[in-house]
Formats: structure tokens, C-alpha cells, sequence
């Protein structure tokens, strides 16, 4: 073997290991009543960027998004890199942008469990200026809201033994709508009225009028435009599985011979 050749086969090998580095291996977390297993490099993340008007689709990359077990379940956090934030007060006009999320987690009982569904909880925060709006929903549990600003979290259940998938998305959008905006009061014609002038001396039942004009106040209004933004950060997504324990088969045998023998007590009590 040459020296050149035992060369590339080193080259060759690294790359081969350099390759299967940026791949994380599958992945199983135990919590004692359940075992979560998962493929990192499958989930995916997405999230619209505005930039004074010019949007874009930005990834996520999977390793940027924790993945933690606690309790009888696991937490994606996404450390602050799912969010959005639209507005219109740089094109004057309407900005929705939206993101996504797709993760897969298998989920199975350990022994002595059974898992009947599973609680899914979206957190994270959010802040409007009106007009705007915000929501954040996938299976279990949807959260929106068009004012004001503060923390959120939602749950929902949902039921069966199989782990839900983690398919949804979360919105943002800033409108544009008008207001009207009060100016004071305008005299404005309105009609004429006959006003007596004056009635003849000698012969008073000939009168005379004239007419004089009526003026009214109108209220007076100016169309605004009002602005709107709003921004929502989803900061994790959680879940549980909902486990019951179930009796050993040692347990169910012994049930079982109980059951008779019980029944045979009674009857003897009774003669």
C-alpha cells in the first residue's frame, strides 16, 4: 500500500466521520412511566422575516431548539428564534407573516403503564398595537388575540395512546384601518323660513314676510389612517402524556382468585 493511497483513505475517513457528526443519532429519554424517542434532524422550523417591506423564509435549525424531558413528557424550547413581528407603518400597507413547526415524538409506556392521551401546552409571549393580531395553535390548543400584550399559555388534550404531531404554525399581522376624527361643529344652510316683516295699518290682516335663511351645527370629521403592529415570540412547546398505571399480571391473578372465593364467604354467611 502507498503512502499516497493510505493518504486518501485517511481524507476519505474523516469526511465519512466529519458527515455522519452533523447528524445527530436518534434520541431516547426515559421519565420512569414513559420512554420518548425522536430524530432531531427531521423536526422542522420555519418563520417569515419582514426587512422594510422585502420578506423571506427563514430556517430554524433543529440543534438551535432544546429538547428537554420533565415529567411524564418532553419540552421543545426555541430559545427565542420562533417569533414574528409585522407592521405597517413601513409600506403602509397590511403584513402577515407567519412561521411553522413539524416535530415527531414516539411515546411508550413502561412497564406497569398505560398512556390513554396527552395534555400539549404552547407558551410564550406577544404584544399588539391595534389594529393587529396574533395566534399560535397545532394539535390540543389554540391561542389568538387582537390587544394589548403580555405572557400566554394554552393547553389542550388530546386523546388516544399514539404522541399527536407536532404540525401547526403561529401568525402575526399588522393592519391598516381608518378612523374617523372629531373636528368641532359646522354652521351649514339648512332651509329658508318665512319671518313676518310687518302688517299694513290700516288694513291689518295684510301682512308681509320675507324669507330668511336657517343654519344648523354639523359635527365635522377627518378620515385617519391607523397604523398597526404586533409580535409574538412562541417560546416552547410541552407534552405529557396522561399515564395510568395498570395492575401486574401477578396482581390480575390473585384479583382473579379473590373474586371466587368471595363469593363463596357471602354464601356461607347467608346459610
Amino acid at each position: 500500500m502507498t503512502p499516497a493511497f493510505v493518504l486518501r483513505a485517511s481524507v476519505i475517513l474523516a469526511l465519512l466521520s466529519a458527515g455522519a457528526a452533523v447528524h445527530a443519532a436518534p434520541t431516547q429519554l426515559a421519565t420512569g412511566q414513559v420512554l420518548i424517542d425522536f430524530d432531531q434532524d427531521t423536526f422542522a422550523f420555519t418563520r417569515d422575516v419582514s426587512n422594510f417591506g422585502s420578506y423571506s423564509t427563514e430556517d430554524i435549525l433543529p440543534s438551535l431548539v432544546t429538547v428537554t424531558a420533565g415529567g411524564n413528557g418532553v419540552e421543545l424550547n426555541f430559545n427565542g428564534y420562533m417569533n414574528l413581528y409585522a407592521s405597517s407603518y413601513y409600506t403602509f400597507s397590511p403584513e402577515y407573516l407567519s412561521g411553522n413547526f413539524n416535530a415527531l415524538f414516539s411515546f411508550a409506556p413502561t412497564a406497569g403503564y398505560v398512556i390513554t392521551g396527552y395534555t400539549v401546552t404552547y407558551a410564550g409571549s406577544y404584544s399588539i398595537e391595534t389594529p393587529g393580531s396574533v395566534s399560535v395553535g397545532g394539535p390540543g390548543a389554540v391561542f389568538s388575540e387582537s390587544l394589548g400584550g403580555s405572557s400566554f399559555s394554552v393547553s389542550g388534550n388530546v386523546a388516544g395512546a399514539v404522541a399527536p404531531s407536532l404540525i401547526g404554525g403561529l401568525n402575526a399581522s399588522g393592519d391598516i384601518s381608518t378612523v374617523q376624527v372629531f373636528d368641532g361643529f359646522q354652521s351649514v344652510f339648512d332651509r329658508y323660513e318665512q319671518v313676518l316683516d310687518y302688517c299694513e295699518v290700516e288694513d291689518p290682516s295684510i301682512c308681509y314676510y320675507r324669507e330668511e335663511p336657517v343654519y344648523i351645527d354639523v359635527a365635522v370629521y377627518h378620515d385617519e389612517t391607523d397604523l398597526g403592529e404586533a409580535s409574538i415570540n412562541l417560546q416552547s412547546i410541552t407534552v405529557q402524556a396522561n399515564v395510568v398505571a395498570v395492575p401486574e399480571p401477578e396482581g390480575l391473578a390473585l384479583l382473579a382468585m379473590g373474586v371466587p372465593l368471595a363469593a363463596w364467604l357471602a354464601r356461607r354467611r347467608r346459610t
